[in-house]
């Protein structure tokens, strides 16, 4: 059986809201004592590492620990952006096993670190294996350290975000039992008996056809559909956005195959890119990844609500998949870029899981970026919504 519970504080002390976020989960959980414990919580925490970390030593009490510092934080109570807000998952369960890990330094050791923590999921690859990562996006490139697991032990279905933060501490926080790091990723192999569902929404949607790249050279687009790359940008912009170019690339971006070998950038098939650069002299676009020639592509709009109608899509596949079986906990790995600043009000993605799949243990944060599986690999995504839900094993 597994026993699971979300607590979660505002407070602005933080042995005060360590405390109580901790104490809530065990109640929700109806247990005394947690196996392990997810945290996140936002940077407006970290500023006395010390405090924090005998703090979360303390509440936890021997359970295994891991968590990251976050622009804000999610539960089945709501979201909390951008002031003190911590969120704790706690989990008992006699046919579940959690391995957490901490790697450090990150930077440009990211095919290191992920050859290491896939070696240290050997004892579960027989079986039920997923991996939460939480990355730190300053100082990370986590496609590398997802393409060296995949190298190491083949696919493996990978969860998590970039550990993020509002901009009062100016670096990122990733933790592991005892230990607080920064420039660094932490994260857990969760095995045993149980049913994972998986499924991602967009942010971004589509505002053209399917196109192609006719003409490229590493992330510089020459020609889409043998015409001048800019002029066909451009062509898809409107009013404000087509008069103010610097304003639209905050709004307008590029969608590329999720699975370069299908070439498709069909329904949910594509992964977010920002455009990175314009020449309307050399008539180019810049975009934030390597392209080729023959390549599909699409442009597509941060729009909230296009996003929330994509959000009720995937919510109700994941019902359909569920098939009335009803979640044990679920995590909630959201773009940074999502929230109020898409939406114009806080909560909506809570709102929506809740309005739909019901009431159970839920925690979340806001990330830097996304990391899910598509199409038989795993991918970093932007602009993004990750839920992960966990059933009882059949």
């Amino acid at each position: 059986m597994i026993r699971a519970g979300v607590g979660q504080s505002t407070e602005a002390s933080t042995e005060k809201a360590v405390e109580q976020a901790f104490a809530a989960a065990l109640a929700h959980a109806e247990i005394r004592q947690a196996d392990m414990a997810l945290i996140v919580l936002t940077a407006e925490h970290m500023r006395d590492q010390e405090r924090l970390r005998n703090a979360v030593s303390h509440a936890a009490n021997h359970a295994v620990v891991v968590g990251s510092s976050a622009a804000g934080i999610l539960t089945g109570e709501g979201e909390v952006e951008g002031s003190h807000g911590i969120a704790v998952l706690a989990l008992a369960s006699d046919q579940l096993q959690a391995n957490a890990f901490l790697f450090e330094p990150l930077r440009g050791h990211d095919a290191e670190a992920g050859a290491r923590i896939a070696k240290l999921a050997g004892p579960a690859l027989g079986g039920n294996l997923l991996t939460v990562l939480m990355p730190d996006s300053y100082n990370g490139q986590a496609q590398e350290m997802l393409q060296a697991m995949e190298r190491e032990i083949g696919y493996s279905p990978v969860i998590g975000a970039g550990s993020s933060e509002s901009g009062v501490a100016g670096a990122t926080f990733q933790l592991c039992n005892d230990k607080v790091a920064t420039n660094a990723v932490a994260g857990l192999h969760l095995s045993g008996s149980f049913e994972s569902f998986i499924d991602i929404t967009q942010g971004c949607q589509p505002i053209t056809e399917p196109l192609v790249i006719t003409r490229a050279d590493g992330n510089i687009i020459y020609e889409i559909d043998n015409r001048p790359a800019f002029e066909v940008f451009t062509s898809v912009l409107k009013g404000p956005l087509l008069e103010d170019l610097r304003r639209a690339l905050m709004y307008v971006f590029v969608g590329v195959p999720a699975d370069r070998r299908r070439n498709s950038v069909g329904g949910g098939e594509y992964l977010v890119r920002n455009i990175i650069g314009l020449d309307s002299e050399k008539k180019i676009i810049g975009v934030a990844d390597e392209v080729t020639e023959g390549q599909a592509m699409i442009f597509t709009l941060r729009d909230g609500q296009r996003a929330r109608d994509d959000l009720g899509q995937m919510l109700k596949r994941q019902a359909q998949r569920l098939d009335g079986k009803k979640p044990v906990f679920g995590v909630y790995f959201n773009c940074c870029a999502r929230g109020a600043s898409l939406y114009g009000i806080p909560g909506i993605d809570s709102a929506y899981i809740r309005q739909v799949l019901g009431d159970f243990p839920l925690i979340g944060m806001f990330g830097g970026y996304e990391l899910a599986p598509l199409g038989g690999a795993n991918h970093l995504f932007a602009y993004t919504g990750v839920l992960a839900l966990i059933a009882e094993g059949n």
